[in-house]
């Protein structure tokens, strides 16, 4: 290396170690600044392009199968004539199809979701009462109950739930004269702030009220707790007896589309006038797979097992649920 060489590496070497230790000097120095425009000015000389940089976040997809079901969003959008509509999974996690489901309305039998729950919850099933005269004389679906029979309470629960027997539910509260705030408490338990009970049964009645998500919260939580229900709700027909196997009760399911839908496991009807039809479905397997449990609830609808229908075909194109 000649001495030309070494002279300008020499130069180099100085610049560098000057630039370093103006650079890394006081910053307190640095952003002092005398002049009120200079910063306008150092602003100006920062290309346009890096003034606006925003660093790029990068977001890892989970690939598993978490990520599914997802929106097939060449299917257009469900329209239904009820007046409120829920499509959502068990777990309460996702929702699929919502309308109007925090409106506040009769719910009409749906009711006896949470009555059940009163029952498994605070009696003994296999305990036999005394059916007494005001339950047969209550008005709406009858379980063909006489005064004075005596059943199980187990009986009695498969009367209230397949036949949507009002008798049953209304003598299933008489036992205890605090049935109806235990609904109520429960419902707070289960941070239902849109719901109220007045009666066991869901006749009309201006206070006894809930919406179509917190429906699905109560048949989600007695589903969840209590799997044989799930077998009452899907049995077709059943013959239950009066405790001294004397009196025959023979049970037809309200809900017709058990067997009808492949995909749905159990089911709760309702109607009155007030409330109009009600329906609250479980289904899962084929397109939805084991691990896909939705319910779905109807309310206010002149049509409540066509439009139950109608979601669960929108629900099999709508969402690609496999790979």
């Amino acid at each position: 290396m000649d001495n030309n060489q070494k002279f300008y590496l020499k130069m180099a070497l100085i610049l560098i170690v000057t630039f370093f230790i103006w650079y890394f000097g006081s910053s307190e120095e640095k952003n002092i600044i005398l002049d009120p425009e200079a910063e306008q000015r150092q602003m100006k000389t920062v290309p346009a392009a890096l003034s606006n940089f925003v660093p790029p976040v990068i977001v890892v997809l989970n690939s598993s199968g978490n990520t599914l079901p997802q929106r097939n969003w060449s299917v257009s959008a469900l329209e239904l004539n009820a007046e409120a509509a829920l499509a959502i999974s068990d777990d309460g996690e996702r929702i699929y199809y919502n309308k109007n489901i925090n409106e506040k309305r009769a719910i009409a039998s749906l009711t006896k979701l949470m009555t059940a729950i009163i029952v498994l919850e605070n009696y003994n099933l296999d305990e036999i009462i005394k059916i007494p005269a005001e339950a047969v004389r209550r008005e709406g679906s009858r379980g063909d109950l006489r005064p004075s029979e005596e059943i199980t309470i187990r009986a009695l629960l498969n009367v209230m739930l397949i036949d949507s027997s009002n008798d049953a539910a209304i003598a299933l509260a008489i036992k205890n004269p605090d049935f109806v705030s235990l609904m109520n408490k429960k419902a707070a338990e289960l941070n239902l702030k849109n719901t109220h009970f007045t009666n066991p049964d869901g006749v009309d009645e201006s206070n006894n009220y809930s919406t179509a998500l917190d429906v699905a919260k109560i048949f989600g939580y007695l589903i969840d707790r209590y799997p044989e229900i799930s077998e009452i709700l899907k049995t077709k027909n059943m013959v239950v007896y009066s405790a001294d196997g004397k009196i025959a009760h023979r049970l037809e399911n309200t809900n017709a589309l058990l067997g009808e839908v492949s995909e749905i496991k159990a089911g709760k009807t309702g109607y009155t006038d007030k409330a109009g039809g009600t329906l609250a479905l479980l289904i899962s397997g084929l397109n939805f797979g084991d691990k896909n449990n939705i319910i779905t609830i109807i309310l206010g609808s002149s049509d409540r097992f066509g439009e139950s229908e109608k979601i669960i075909n929108w629900l099999r194109a709508a969402y690609i649920w496999e790979r």
